[in-house]
């Protein structure tokens, strides 16, 4: 069964109530498996199965073209900034040259944007300067006019709950809400670069509601009413992972030369915030939480990573997380007895962990293949191998860190190992490792 869907706003997918688990496991209100239903994605206005097809289509807006951002540095950021990058890649511009040119620019504008009061143009502005900030990444951040970085402080100061760094939110949620709305995306590359650039943010925001899907329907299964049928719900999670696990493999499309163009604005610096990563999907992590408890490896990857989740989700993941240390996940409801699964419904279970697996694995695979600098040693990188490597490894490890500036190899192997981990206790119980 396949799905179509719009690109919706995460936050208000997350407006809902949802199940609150107290500290003795029990579900006090909110989520139903109905609910988690209700989560699926549905609808469409963008063609997905044309990512990375390499072509600029625009989007086809279904009702008249709304009002236009009120960001003043919207033609400059969407049609100059990636010309202004090329050049500076080519050698027919300075960094020096551009600095000088935006401090004017940023100190005409500057009136304008500190006396515009409406949110919503406020994280577009964000977004916008953000970008230019991001421009001068390969250099460091010093290279950035002082106008850039005031604004930028600003901005945070009249409105605290924007990023003051190129966040996972800024970049992937409000630039891809915008596409929706507009037709108007961000990108730093030029040329014909610039619609691989766009449909890697857009795969990103396409793919999250199958993930959220599925956390949701797995965290209803601590609730009576979807305990009850658990087969349906299991399959529900089954197909959202091979939804979500398809659009993951459609990034390998996207060639290395492509994704080298426009990953270095994705840095962070030394001493800096970390880079705009795909790891800060929460959902993901979600759906991992729901399932069974973080190990202190896991644990010390949330704690480094809370503050890079969109806003929206960071409460939604302290809470599962929480939940998920006092019992509140499938795994640990199946040991204590709370959950109960026949036969048929547990190899349902394990197929959901191998759609989780496949998932990580696809992955893992695009991951090596934009990355192959971090991926030297390409021994213990399948599923026996990971599974033989005898526990988890340090995600601050500082060597071949990823975007995230974790090491990105051991975040992503210790995700497998985790669920591999969790399917041999389920064939035979007791044989996973004393941290899961």
């Amino acid at each position: 069964m396949t799905h179509t869907w719009s690109i919706t706003g995460a936050a208000q997918d997350f407006g809902r109530p949802e199940a609150v688990v107290d500290n003795a496991g029990h579900a006090n209100s909110g989520l139903t498996g109905q609910a988690a239903d209700e989560d699926r994605p549905n609808g469409a206005d963008v063609d997905s199965s044309r990512l990375f097809d390499g072509v600029a289509h625009r989007r086809q807006p279904t009702v008249p073209i709304p009002r236009r951002s009120g960001s003043p540095l919207r033609d400059y950021v969407l049609h100059s900034l990636p010309t202004a990058l090329d050049d500076l890649s080519n050698g027919n511009l300075t960094h020096h040259q551009l600095a000088d040119f935006q401090e004017q620019m940023l100190r005409d504008i500057t009136p304008r944007c500190l006396s515009e009061d409406d949110e919503g143009t406020a994280r577009l502005l964000q977004l916008d300067l953000l970008f230019l900030l991001n421009g001068y990444a390969p250099a460091g951040p010093q290279a950035a006019p002082l106008a850039l970085t005031g604004l930028v402080s600003a901005q945070c100061g009249r409105f605290p709950a924007l990023d003051p760094h190129l966040s996972y939110e800024l970049l992937i949620d409000v630039n891809c809400e915008e596409y929706r709305r507009s037709g108007d995306v961000r990108v730093f590359s030029a040329g014909r670069d610039a619609a691989l650039e766009r449909d890697f943010y857009l795969g990103h925001h396409l793919s999250e509601p199958w993930a959220r899907s599925a956390a949701y329907g797995l965290r209803s299964l601590l609730l009576p009413a979807a305990a009850a049928r658990p087969a349906a719900v299991l399959d529900d999670v089954a197909e959202s992972l091979v939804e979500f696990t398809r659009y993951m493999a459609r990034y390998r499309r996207l060639s290395q030369q492509a994704f080298n163009r426009f990953r270095p604005y994705h840095m962070g610096h030394p001493g800096g915030p970390r880079g705009a990563s795909g790891a800060f999907m929460p959902s993901v992590h979600l759906l991992e939480l729901a399932l069974l408890p973080p190990s202190e490896e896991y644990g010390i990857f949330l704690d480094q990573s809370m503050s890079y989740f969109p806003s929206w989700s960071r409460p939604v993941i302290a809470r599962w997380r929480g939940d998920s240390v006092r019992g509140a996940n499938v795994h640990q409801r199946l040991r204590d007895g709370r959950l109960v699964l026949d036969r048929a419904d547990r190899d349902r279970l394990v197929r959901v962990i191998d759609r989780f697996v496949d998932f990580r694995m696809a992955h893992l695979g695009v991951t090596r293949h934009a990355l192959p600098e971090a991926f030297r040693d390409r021994t213990g990188l399948t599923r026996r191998g990971i599974r033989e490597q005898g526990g988890e490894h340090g995600v601050l490890d500082g060597r071949d860190p990823g975007t995230s500036g974790f090491s990105v190899r051991h975040v992503l192997t210790n995700a497998v190992y985790r669920l591999l981990a969790l399917r041999a206790d389920l064939a035979h119980p007791g044989s996973a490792p004393a941290n899961q």
